[in-house]
């Protein structure tokens, strides 16, 4: 079949996907698969590919690795085979659909760009401004307790009843000398 232009369809449609992966990987930037790869514990580094990898090379890395970690056949413990296996299983399921690759590969970028700009922020952050930011001044005895009463000893109360009982008996003493008491003229 002839297409506009007198070429076929079938190579138009394959420069056409050439031209849409071009523009993909334009929109991604160079930098992109670097930035994948550098990301610890990414589903990549697990099966041991690159970021960049086609299908046929995640196809190979996981019938590798599920002879590997099957555990009908492994020589590790069960339990850790069977998670390894699981996750492998789970790592297959994401990367071999085309959407939620693209979709994994998103979100694994933006956790790489935070990762690294907050070690850049960190690096370009004053230590002194950051202290400033977090000073908390020490309280004094009043701010502690926060408006209550210190609870009081057994000297503390001993001697606040005597001062009290001092005091009672000051004022009674006025008092007798005011009413009984009779005046030295």
């Amino acid at each position: 079949m002839v297409g506009p232009g007198g070429s076929s369809s079938t190579t138009r449609s394959k420069a056409q996907q050439q031209v849409e992966q071009e523009q993909h990987n334009n929109l991604w930037g160079n930098k992109f698969a670097d930035l994948l790869d550098d990301s610890p514990d990414s589903h990549y580094q697990f099966l041991g590919v690159s970021a960049e990898a086609d299908l046929e090379e995640i196809k190979a890395a996981y019938r590798r690795l599920s002879k590997e970690y099957h555990p009908d056949t492994t020589s590790l413990p069960l339990k850790t085979a069977s998670d390894k296996f699981l996750r492998l299983r789970e790592i297959y399921d994401v990367l071999s659909n085309e959407e939620s690759r693209r979709f994994y590969n998103w979100t694994l970028a933006q956790e790489a760009a935070s990762r690294q700009a907050e070690i850049m922020r960190m690096r370009l952050e004053d230590p002194y401004v950051k202290e400033v930011e977090t000073y908390e001044p020490v309280p004094d005895m009043v701010d502690r307790l926060g408006g209550r009463n210190m609870a009081l000893g057994d000297q503390a109360v001993t001697a606040l009843t005597i001062d009290v009982f001092i005091i009672i008996f000051a004022i009674c003493c006025i008092l007798y000398v005011i009413m009984f008491k009779e005046p030295y003229y």
